[in-house]
C-alpha cells in the first residue's frame, strides 16, 4: 500500500509540473494565433485522449514529461511546405516563437512561487537545526582521521562555539550558514561567535570542497544526543534507552559527544567484534549502557543501526496574503540562483562520482513520493507542506534547466530566435530541423543514461 501511495503522489507531482510547463506554451501558441495541433502529457502511446476543436489532448503511458506539437513544428514531407503558413510555428515573427518558447519555464516559476506562497499562509513546525558548531577535524579524530585542518581551525574557530554573525548576515541556525556559503563562495569572511558568554571575531578563508560542490569553513552543527523513542524496532528500544534520555560519552570519551558522532560510532562499528559503552544521563542518574556489536546484526540491519534524536522545533506563524507572496518570489528566486550555481559547480567543478550530481525522473518521483508520505504520517498539512515544497523546488529547476541554451530544449529555441531578431535573417528550415532533431538526439540520450543511474542508485538503496 505504501508503494502505491508513493508512485500515485510521485505521478501527481509530476503531471502537475508538465501540464503547467506545457499550458503555458499552449496559451501563449494560443495568443499569436498558432495551431496547436496536440497537446500531450505524458510520452508514448495513448491512454486517454480527444479532439477538440483544432487541438487532439492527450494523456500518455509514460507519466514523464509531455509536448505540445505546433503546426509545422515536425519533420515531414511537407515540413517545408506549411512552415511559413500564418498560423504555424515558423509563420509568425521571431519574438513570438521566443515568448512561445519562455512561456513554459516562466509557468513553472510562477507555479512555485503560488505553491511557496501557499506555504507561508498556515503556521507550521520547523526543524531549527542550531548554529553551534563542530569543527570537522574534531569529529573526524573521533575515528581516527588525524592529520586534517580546516579553515575554520586556522582562523580560530573552536567546537562548541555559536556562530551569530557572517559577515554582516545575522545567523541563527546551521541552515543559514550553509547557505552564506553556498553564495559567498571562496572569498574571505568576518564570522562573529558566541563563546563563553563573549563575542569573538575571527577572518576565515574558505576552501573548496569537491565533494560538497561549494566552499566551505570546515564545520558540523553541534547538537546533543537526546534520545526520541520512535518506533518499537528503533535500536533505542533494544537498548533499553528512553525518551530524554541523554548520552554524554562513549567508553572514556566526554568531548563533543553529538547526535552525528553516535551515529557515525554506531555505523562504523556494526557487527564488529568488540563492544562500547554508552555514557547515559537520565534525569539526575548516570547510567553505562552496553552495547555488543556482533550481535545487533541479529536485530537489525546496518541501516536500522542508527538512534533517533530530538530535533528542535520552533513554530512559524503564518503571514498575510502579501507576506507570503513576497515569501514565494523571494524563495523560488533564491532557488533559481542556488541552481546556478550547482551548475556552474557540476561542470568546472564535478565530483568524481558524477552519478551522485545527477538525478533525473526515476530519482526525482522517489523524492516527491517518499517524502510526501512521510510528511502526511504527521498530518494533512505536513504532507502538503512537503509536497508544495519538493515540487516548487523541482518546477523551478525544471524552469532553469529548459532555459539553458541548448538544442531541444526552450533555452535552445530561444537562442536562435535572439539570432533572427537580432540579425534580421531567417534561419534556414532545414538548418532548424537538423539542429531540432540532433538536439533532440542528446536529450534523448542523456535521458536514457540518467535513467540507467537512477535504477542503478536505486538497486543500490542510494
Amino acid at each position: 500500500m505504501e508503494l502505491f501511495l508513493v508512485v500515485v503522489i510521485a505521478v501527481l507531482g509530476f503531471g502537475i509540473l508538465v501540464f503547467f510547463h506545457e499550458l503555458g506554451h499552449f496559451l501563449t501558441a494560443k495568443l499569436f494565433k498558432i495551431k496547436v495541433e496536440k497537446f500531450a502529457i505524458g510520452w508514448g502511446p495513448a491512454v486517454v485522449g480527444f479532439q477538440g476543436k483544432e487541438t487532439y489532448y492527450q494523456l500518455s503511458v509514460f507519466p514523464v514529461g509531455g509536448f505540445c506539437k505546433f503546426k509545422g513544428d515536425e519533420m515531414s514531407r511537407d515540413f517545408e511546405e506549411k512552415a511559413r503558413d500564418k498560423d504555424s510555428f515558423y509563420g509568425v515573427s521571431p519574438v513570438k516563437r521566443l515568448l512561445v518558447a519562455f512561456s513554459g519555464p516562466f509557468m513553472n516559476y510562477i507555479i512555485a512561487v503560488i505553491f511557496l506562497s501557499l506555504m507561508s499562509l498556515g503556521s507550521y513546525k520547523e526543524i531549527k537545526i542550531p548554529n553551534k558548531i563542530l569543527l570537522v577535524e574534531d569529529y573526524l579524530s573521533k575515528f581516527g582521521v588525524v592529520e586534517l585542518e580546516t579553515p575554520a581551525k586556522r582562523g580560530g574557530l573552536r567546537s562548541g562555539d555559536v556562530i551569530v554573525q557572517m559577515n554582516d548576515k545575522k545567523i541563527e541556525s546551521y541552515e543559514d550558514i550553509n547557505k552564506y556559503m553556498v553564495f559567498n563562495g571562496k572569498k574571505p569572511v568576518e564570522i562573529t561567535v558566541e563563546r563563553d558568554g563573549n563575542f569573538e571575531k575571527f577572518t576565515v578563508n574558505p576552501e573548496w570542497d569537491p565533494s560538497q560542490m561549494k566552499a566551505i569553513v570546515g564545520v558540523y552543527y553541534y547538537l546533543d544526543p537526546i534520545i526520541k523513542i520512535k518506533t518499537d524496532k528503533a535500536l533505542a528500544n533494544y537498548l533499553k534507552l528512553q525518551d530524554n534520555d541523554k548520552i554524554i560519552g562513549i567508553d572514556d570519551d566526554y568531548e563533543h559527544i553529538t547526535d552525528i558522532v553516535v551515529n557515525n560510532f554506531l555505523q562504523t562499528n556494526f557487527a564488529l567484534k568488540k563492544s562500547a559503552i554508552l555514557r547515559v544521563k537520565r534525569g539526575d542518574e548516570n547510567i553505562d549502557v552496553i552495547i555488543e556489536f556482533n550481535k545487533l546484526n541479529r536485530y537489525l540491519t546496518r541501516e536500522e543501526c542508527y538512534l533517533d534524536f530530538q530535533l528542535p522545533e520552533v513554530v512559524v506563524g503564518g503571514k498575510n496574503i502579501f507576506g507570503a507572496i513576497a515569501d514565494g518570489f523571494r524563495s523560488s528566486n533564491e532557488i533559481i540562483s542556488i541552481s546556478a550555481i550547482g551548475l556552474y559547480s557540476m561542470i568546472f567543478k564535478p565530483k568524481k562520482d558524477f552519478s551522485k550530481q545527477v538525478g533525473g525522473p526515476i530519482r526525482i518521483g522517489e523524492i516527491i513520493g517518499k517524502l510526501t508520505y512521510e510528511g502526511f504520517k504527521d498530518g494533512i498539512w505536513n504532507g502538503l507542506r512537503n509536497f508544495f515544497s519538493i515540487v516548487s523546488y523541482i518546477s523551478l529547476a525544471l524552469a532553469f534547466f529548459n532555459l539553458l541554451p541548448l538544442p531541444a530544449v526552450d533555452g535552445g529555441h530561444i537562442i536562435l530566435n535572439i539570432y533572427e531578431i537580432l540579425t534580421r535573417k531567417q534561419i534556414s528550415l532545414k538548418v532548424l530541423s537538423v539542429i531540432n532533431f540532433v538536439g533532440f538526439a542528446i536529450l534523448i540520450t542523456l535521458s536514457i543514461m540518467v535513467a540507467f543511474l537512477d535504477v542503478s542508485s536505486l538497486i543500490k538503496g542510494g
